[in-house]
């Protein structure tokens, strides 16, 4: 009679390849799986009783923004009671390493004003030694940390808008290669934001050829999502071409009200690009509004130099009336634009009762405009607000969802409705992605079978990662498992009440850990940094 540390009885094994769904035993012993099938015959030290419920490998949050997350609460609440067992973060050009000593305080306040939850030690400085950082603090998921261009691009140059020289890109070349040496599992770039905006293309496919022959991937927040969306993933496949590095679009989204339906070019340009030999694919998030710092609906202009130039600038008069009047202009394009902003962060006790409001709704209570309603709030905050634009259309995330080659991603931080990480008024996708897809667009709305959409969340990505042992179940893999009830499986989460965890998940296991159990977080913390070799 055999025996295992872990047994889970009588469930429906959807292992995460895209097979059909079936009935089967799972063995657990050491952390990984010991056996699948009928295994009447075996004894475990904990025995659980699956039947009616579905198992599946433990979802993997191909785009995450948990850098410091999880350093601070290491519980990963929003994350783990999803079913999420690993997070890949580092993305959108944003990792908090290298952090050189000489830039340090020009990267934290980079990387806050983006990110915020900057209450940690920071003491690292290389990538090496942030891993060293998470590995020090183990957490309740695993991570594969990505390294960010635009943190890359500060360390060599700051904040500057203008090509590295031939010295700055060298230094660059070298930080990116040594960041991969370490454990980086690729290069990520946030081409919308300060730095990385200001990268031309060969800049970028000179640090991807770095990665290549460590078998990087390229991550890429493209350059435009709204009217240059087609343009941008020309340029994003270019890079995985002339570098000959994977790609991984982020957050795929035809954004704007004029884009709408633009999606199946998109799509098609992806496939096309596929089909010349360039390994793309993309992630996406199952709403239609996204979540960003509230800088970005600044100018370029106003955003050279770093943050405390932003903020200087928000605060000198002539900048000002420029500035004001730009945003008007946008706004005059854009009917309803003030109306479709939600501020979700801010960084101070005095403006946290405007979380959760629209920029309409503050400009009113303040008796002002919005414009100055925007630029009041930055230079307060020191450029730390973060908001939620709605501006997708649900026609084409389900397009987006149903591709063959999407894998699901949050694009959020784990939080908790309590603590430090509770402040905020996030996005619902923080709580919700991955309960909404299996809730929402699989039982609702059929836009993909419950096969194909748990194959998005486990085996796809962890093919792209090369996690060869992780992404399905079977024997000798990583026991990561989440077992949930496919008939009530949803998200709370909504844009009103974003801090409410999903309902519907019934057990999560780490690396053969049970880590939660119905309402129950053991806090056991079994997860591991799955750093590239």
């Amino acid at each position: 009679m055999a025996g295992c540390d872990l047994l889970l009885k009588g469930g429906t094994l959807v292992d995460g390849t895209g097979a059909k769904a079936r009935l089967a035993d799972i063995a657990v012993r050491r952390g990984r799986v010991a056996a699948v099938g009928q295994l009447s015959d075996w004894e475990a030290t904990t025995l659980l009783d699956v039947r009616g419920l579905v198992v599946a490998p433990g979802f993997i949050d191909m785009h995450s923004h948990s850098d410091l997350a999880l350093l601070i609460n290491p519980k990963a609440e929003s994350k783990l009671r999803q079913g999420v067992t690993t997070e890949v973060i580092g993305m959108c050009g944003f990792s908090p390493a290298p952090c050189p000593p000489a830039r340090k305080q020009q990267i934290r306040d980079t990387f806050g004003a983006w990110a915020q939850h900057q209450d940690v030690a920071w003491n690292w400085g290389t990538f090496g030694e942030y891993i060293g950082a998470l590995r020090a603090r183990p957490a309740s998921v695993n991570v594969v940390p990505v390294v960010g261009h635009g943190i890359i691009r500060t360390a060599a140059m700051g904040e500057a808008n203008r090509a590295p020289s031939e010295a700055e890109l060298v230094r660059m070349r070298d930080a990116a290669r040594q960041a991969m040496e370490e454990g980086a599992a690729g290069l990520s770039t946030g081409l919308v934001y300060a730095p990385g905006m200001w990268a031309e293309t060969e800049e970028i496919i000179a640090l991807a050829k770095a990665i290549a022959p460590l078998k990087g991937i390229y991550f890429s927040h493209i350059r435009g999502e709204a009217d240059g969306l087609l343009a941008s993933i020309g340029e994003a496949t270019r890079i995985g071409r002339e570098a000959g590095v994977p790609v991984q679009i982020a957050h795929l989204k035809s954004e704007g009200r004029d884009n709408w339906g633009k999606s199946q070019a998109a799509l098609e340009a992806i496939e096309e690009a596929r089909r010349s030999g360039v390994e793309v694919s993309y992630d996406v998030y199952p709403y239609t509004a996204w979540n960003t710092g509230m800088a970005q609906l600044l100018p370029a202009w106003a955003r050279e130099g770093g943050i405390e130039a932003m903020v200087r600038r928000l605060q000198y008069p002539e900048d000002r009336v420029r500035l004001r009047k730009e945003l008007a202009a946008a706004a005059a394009a854009d009917p309803g634009r003030w109306e479709r902003r939600l501020i979700a962060s801010v960084e101070s006790e005095a403006n946290r009762a405007y979380q959760g409001m629209t920029l309409a709704q503050i400009a009113e209570q303040r008796n002002m405009q919005p414009e100055d309603v925007v630029l009041d709030l930055l230079a307060e905050e020191q450029g730390q607000v973060s908001m939620v634009g709605f501006g997708m259309d649900d026609g084409d995330v389900k397009q987006i969802i149903a591709h063959p080659v999407a894998m699901i991603g949050s694009d959020a931080a784990a939080v908790a409705p309590y603590g430090p990480l509770g402040l905020g008024h996030p996005h619902p996708r923080t709580y919700g992605t991955f309960p909404r897809v299996l809730g929402h667009y699989v039982r609702e709305e059929k836009v993909v079978s419950l096969e194909d959409a748990v194959a998005k969340m486990t085996s796809r990505p962890a093919a792209k990662l090369g996690l060869a042992d992780r992404g399905r179940l079977a024997e000798g893999t990583a026991a990561d498992i989440v077992v949930f009830d496919r008939d009530d499986i949803a998200d709370r989460a909504t844009y009103q009440e974003p801090h409410q965890y999903p309902v519907g998940i019934n057990y999560v296991i780490v690396n053969g850990v049970v880590e939660l159990e119905g309402e129950t977080h053991y806090d056991r913390r079994p997860g591991r940094v799955l750093a590239r070799g």
